[in-house]
């Protein structure tokens, strides 16, 4: 494959076919890893029944804030190791690449003896019932054995998209997809062994994912190598430039954790376990669809950053536009399939639950009304990370995830249960994208105006 990070091809390459070539990659990584959980439910929903479903449904809160570390490590690497190579500073794209490494070890390890002294706890704050908390429990205890493989599988593929390798980072997802599903299918269903088989397939499945992504920097297919110096030599500016970009991510994460909390509760408080387990199938369907529009934002940040670093500017704001009406289509194209096919869907993880497939359809469809709108969202938030703009990108996530959905958060399940927690999703999107749109506008405006970088390079190699 053409080495993608070669400057004549990323400067030159039409633009849409640059982000096709890397969003095609990095959606089938983002499905297959959205796989994951999501084959955990279908599974265990149609063999355990609805239960099932709710008690993977109280661990994902705790499983995504075992993912924050991730985002944090795996965004911020991403950008400056984009940033540098365009620059052609390959010395300190593998000072960034190693000193994500050891965060990512040092992160798994802190994470780790969180969960096992809290994890009951959380998933009571979670809104786990006395029937449910066993379930999830056991499910949970076991997920917590691979917390290291998976934050350091999901960092590395986000600094292998960076290196110019799209493809190698979606086998490491695909890899580990495939594997859960057939261990899944082998514990699940051939040795019957419930919500306990499914933790086990997923572990097994992540140390497959970080043992392909840990080869690509091993081998002579990195344009970086992976150095042992870089790795025990911490160095605090990189670490901070690291922090500063991934920080909004990381954020976003941990914020989804509390909503996912307070939603399952207020699903549980509102409707019981089965409103619980709606939710879960809404929360997993939900990570499917919405993928394409973010793989598409995705593609667009290592392109803009590139770019930026060449101080190409005209194709940083074409590869931008491009995006944004390409990820707009997706997004309109999920939100017509839901509200056509949301009980379709729902079957897929429990087709005999007539009562379950309702709830969760009507939730489906109360979350999905402000989709069309999600393609301002997600590519400003890629193309401010493209330019290295922490700040901007903070001061974004704390207006989208903060105020704007923990608003009707708060209020709307008070007067409308259960209905009003999924219907806070439409009124964060609405609010969130016009907000986005503003930030995106005054960006461009500021690249336009001066065709010059809006925000310090690097740091002189």
């Amino acid at each position: 494959m053409k080495n993608t990070q070669d400057k004549a091809f990323m400067e030159k390459e039409a633009i849409f076919r640059l982000l096709v070539r890397f969003a095609g990659p990095s959606l089938v990584g983002m499905v297959a890893n959205a796989l994951y959980n999501i084959v955990d439910r279908i599974f265990v929903g149609q063999v355990v029944g609805s239960g099932g479903i709710a008690a993977i449904a109280l661990a994902f809160p705790c499983m995504l804030f075992f993912n924050s570390a991730a985002a944090l490590i795996g965004v911020g690497a991403a950008s400056r190791i984009s940033i540098q190579l365009g620059e052609k500073k390959r010395r300190l794209a593998e000072q960034t690449l190693g000193n994500a490494f050891s965060l990512a070890v040092a992160l798994s390890a802190v994470f780790m003896l969180a969960g096992w002294l809290s994890f009951e706890k959380l998933l009571r704050l979670s809104g786990a019932s006395d029937a449910t908390l066993p379930m999830a429990s056991e499910y949970l205890s076991i997920i917590l054995w691979g917390v290291p493989c998976g934050i350091i599988s999901f960092s590395l593929s986000n600094q292998i998209r960076a290196c110019g390798s799209p493809l190698y980072a979606m086998g490491s997802q695909m890899f580990g997809a495939a594997a859960n599903v057939v261990l899944d299918a082998w514990f699940v269903l051939g040795l019957d062994m419930g919500v306990k088989g499914a933790a086990i397939a997923t572990i097994i499945s992540q140390c497959v994912s970080m043992l392909w992504s840990l080869s690509y920097f091993w081998t002579g297919k990195a344009v970086i190598k992976l150095r042992l110096p870089f790795m025990l030599r911490p160095d605090p500016t990189t670490i901070a430039r690291i922090f500063t970009v991934g920080t909004p991510a990381c954020l976003v994460t941990l914020n989804f954790v509390l909503v996912s909390g307070f939603i399952n509760s207020a699903s549980s408080s509102y409707g019981g376990d089965l409103a619980v387990s709606a939710t879960g199938i809404f929360m997993s369907m939900d990570s499917l669809l919405f993928m394409p529009g973010v793989a598409i934002a995705d593609a667009c940040q290592p392109i803009v950053g590139f770019n930026y670093g060449a101080r190409r500017i005209d194709r940083v704001i074409r590869t931008t536009l491009t995006a944004l009406l390409a990820s707009s289509f997706c997004y309109i194209t999920s939100f017509v399939a839901v509200m056509l096919f949301a009980d379709k869907m729902a079957m897929l993880f429990n087709s005999s639950d007539s009562e379950l497939i309702s709830l969760a359809a009507s939730a489906l469809r109360v979350s999905y009304i402000g989709v069309p709108l999600m393609g301002l969202s997600v590519v400003t938030s890629s193309f401010l990370q493209g330019l290295g703009k922490g700040k901007e990108g903070f001061m974004l996530s704390i207006a989208r995830f903060g105020i704007f959905l923990w608003v009707p958060l708060l209020t709307l399940p008070k007067r409308f249960g259960v209905y009003g927690a999924w219907g806070s999703f439409p009124v964060s999107d609405i609010c969130g994208s016009i907000t986005c749109l503003i930030f995106l506008v005054r960006a461009m405006k500021a690249l336009k105006g001066a065709d010059v970088a809006i925000c310090p390079l690097s740091e002189p190699e």
